[in-house]
């Protein structure tokens, strides 16, 4: 199946969650995987051909991810798929003979993942035995239980693919990041090749034409150091007819005396002598030795002398010897190398990341190299001088981190390898941060050392990291406050909860006293009814604590009657009322209109936490007089005004404004047992009723608290 990602999943389980993947992201950090990466471009890099470049990044991300066999298939002119490379660890068998032109048929599920930009984890190949047959049939002949291989695009056309067979299970998004990353050098690489190739193709159909190709054509005898002239050239500058009658070692000497450039003399004298080259024949049958010549009037530059083996060899000592022209084959090969190393150096662009070599001569001022993406990453003009270079570079690093990057070159030179990561600060871009690393360089000659090594710019990544820190800071913070939330809102949950109750046990306490007194049981009955009605609202209403919302339940709208709501209020309390000989009374005949729309059950938390304040905190034989009024009606919206009335202490003018703040008296030898947070839930759950407020007399002239509250008519 195809994940969100574009990732087709041939495991029983799929492809890991997001979360998953964020998780495994963990355990392999950018930093290791660009650094692992790095390492097998470099290493690849010092080959000299593409071919043993792929063969050697194979290699090295084979062992890299654990894996038994690293391999890269490529489309043929049938369609079919070819093993063009492999590596395999040690012990495993090679299949690359076994794998070439496989039928179209067997990937073409994976095809059609490549054409919508997915690729293939296989977790199980068992998993692929019914949907995928063919492939199934050809993975299990290898031994594959595991892979992962991803798509090669030259543009916007798939060109094959490459993969890794048995990775650990573990490790397969590991797998499956690195070989995405590493895929644009392998396909840059396989460019290479196939301009190599052509390259070849074009110097072999050359050499078709050996009248022109070849100057000169010998047969030698080295037993008796006869030769045989089969073809002379003048552009040679040398008459050897005439030099080989004083034998073939003789004539040799004189030519490349004569007409090779003194640094390949040495070198070309040792290759062409009769055991070296005899030897070279019994094993290879021909071979060949390139070499420059002195300036001459003819314009030649380059040669080879090929030697090949004859029938008469073995027995005879025999050879034949040609001198080719290859200069047309050497300014190939040139502009080939220019090509790869501008394609290299855009590769190293794009990733922006410089190759720079530092040298530490005694005596002298150090001196920085730097390649074009070098130069560009440190913001300096190509034609700055190598001192000038190092003093920009070495400047500009943060002062905080000045140690650091000396103890990095102190490692290098010690342990063989380093790598720092500092902020740097860029003429232009301002401060960036850097990856910074090296290795000693073992062909300097001069006193003191050198080091050659790499400075990418990670400032992006850095920059992710810490966005992605800060969201999950942002994300604990968002947890804490809501966990908080929820505790506050239980604590609030409990008092009014307290309320209800304490009346029910005061009308048990009253029926078990009033036996003989039928209607006062009645009465009593009827407000247990109430309050437990009260109650069970409340409950229900922490059952909806999953719908808070900044930490109050969702507001829930209905019709209701504001006479009964007064009155179930009163009711609720009338046992705390009576236990403290309180006079309570409700006077609402000034609503109009009774039947409104709104939250019935915070309307009676706020007005029961009011009145149950003011017969806790009131005297005995004390009153407390519940008035509602209707203000005005608007529109279908009624304005109306709660206030209850007390003949308690008061609260004086510079304490009204922390009546509020949770666990706060003006009094703290106020004669009561309650906790002191029904006001604060007053303020709480008025906060969800637009309109509402609060107010209190000075204190020494009673207690009263005045609500207001706009509610469209029913």
């Amino acid at each position: 199946m195809v994940d969100h990602a574009g990732r087709f999943s041939l495991s029983g389980e799929g492809l890991p969650s997001p979360m998953a993947h964020g998780q495994q992201s963990d355990m392999r950090s950018v930093q290791n995987l660009e650094a692992v990466i790095n390492a097998g471009l470099r290493a690849a890099l010092l080959e000299e051909t593409p071919d043993q470049s792929l063969k050697v990044l194979l290699e090295h991300l084979g062992k890299a991810l654990n894996g038994e066999r690293t391999y890269i298939f490529e489309q043929n002119e049938s369609g079919g798929d070819d093993n063009t490379y492999e590596w395999v660890a040690d012990g495993v068998v090679p299949e690359q003979e076994n794998l070439q032109n496989i039928s179209p048929e067997v990937c073409a599920g994976w095809y059609r993942n490549f054409s919508v930009g997915g690729h293939i984890v296989i977790q199980n190949v068992e998993d692929i035995r019914e949907s995928e047959p063919l492939q199934y049939e050809n993975l299990k002949r290898q031994g594959i239980h595991s892979l992962v291989v991803v798509p090669l695009y030259d543009g916007k056309q798939v060109i094959g693919f490459y993969g890794v067979d048995n990775p650990p299970v573990k490790s397969l998004e590991y797998a499956s990041n690195m070989l995405q990353t590493a895929a644009y050098f392998i396909v840059s690489s396989l460019k290479r090749r196939n301009l190599f190739r052509e390259l070849q193709k074009r110097s072999y159909n050359v050499l078709h034409a050996l009248s022109v190709d070849y100057l000169g054509i010998y047969e030698v005898n080295f037993d008796t150091g006869e030769c045989e002239v089969y073809r002379s050239s003048e552009q040679m500058g040398l008459d050897w007819a005439a030099h080989f009658t004083a034998g073939y070692q003789a004539a040799m000497e004189r030519y490349i005396s004569r007409c090779v450039v003194v640094q390949d003399q040495e070198r070309l004298r040792a290759m062409t002598k009769k055991d070296y080259v005899l030897a070279q024949l019994a094993t290879k049958k021909k071979f060949s030795v390139r070499y420059q010549v002195k300036d001459n009037f003819s314009g030649l530059k380059y040669l080879e002398i090929h030697f090949s083996a004859t029938e008469r060899t073995e027995a005879e000592n025999c050879a034949i010897f040609a001198q080719r022209d290859v200069n047309a084959v050497v300014e190939q090969e040139e502009k080939y190398k220019l090509e790869a190393r501008r394609s290299l150096e855009d590769i190293l662009e794009g990733a922006r990341t410089g190759i720079w070599t530092i040298e530490l001569e005694e005596g002298c001022p150090p001196r920085m190299y730097a390649d074009r993406t070098m130069r560009i990453l440190l913001g300096v003009p190509d034609g700055i001088g190598p001192e000038e270079c190092y003093r920009h570079w070495f400047e500009r690093i943060s002062p905080d981190y000045v140690v650091m990057v000396q103890e990095a070159v102190r490692e290098i030179l010690e342990n063989g390898r380093s790598e720092v990561i500092y902020p740097w600060n860029h003429p232009k871009l301002g401060r960036i941060y850097v990856r910074c690393g090296g290795v000693p360089d073992k062909t300097f000659k001069k006193s003191g050392t050198s080091l050659n090594g790499y400075h990418q710019d990670i400032t992006e990544t850095m920059v992710t990291r810490k966005k992605q820190e800060q969201s999950i800071m942002e994300l604990l913070e968002r947890v804490r406050q809501a966990n908080s939330t929820k505790s506050e809102f239980l604590s609030h949950m409990s008092h009014d909860l307290r309320t209800p109750i304490n009346g029910i046990l005061g009308m048990l306490a009253i029926l078990e006293k009033s036996r003989n007194d039928p209607e006062r049981q009645r009465e009593c009955r009827k407000k247990i009814r109430v309050s437990t009605e009260h109650l069970l609202s409340l409950v229900n209403d922490v059952l909806q604590v999953s719908k808070l919302e900044s930490g109050r339940p969702a507001a829930v709208e209905e019709p209701f009657d504001l006479h009964r709501t007064l009155e179930d209020c009163i009711t609720i309390l009338s046992p705390l009322a009576e236990e403290r000989e309180i006079r309570l009374e409700l006077e609402d005949s000034g609503l109009r209109h009774s039947r409104v729309i709104g939250n019935p059950l915070h309307l009676k938390q706020i007005l029961t936490n009011v009145i149950d304040n003011a017969l806790r905190y009131n005297r005995p034989q004390g009153a407390v007089f519940v008035r509602a009024e209707e203000l005005s009606l608007q529109n279908g919206t009624a304005s109306c005004r709660f206030v209850v009335e007390d003949t308690g202490i008061g609260i004086g003018e510079d304490f009204k404004k922390h009546i509020f703040e949770p666990f706060t008296q003006e009094h703290q030898g106020a004669r009561t047992n309650y906790n002191g947070v029904g006001h604060v839930h007053c303020e709480e759950a008025g906060r969800s009723d637009e309109g509402i407020s609060g107010d209190r007399q000075p204190g020494g002239q009673g207690k009263r608290g005045a609500d207001h509250a706009a509610y469209p008519r029913g």
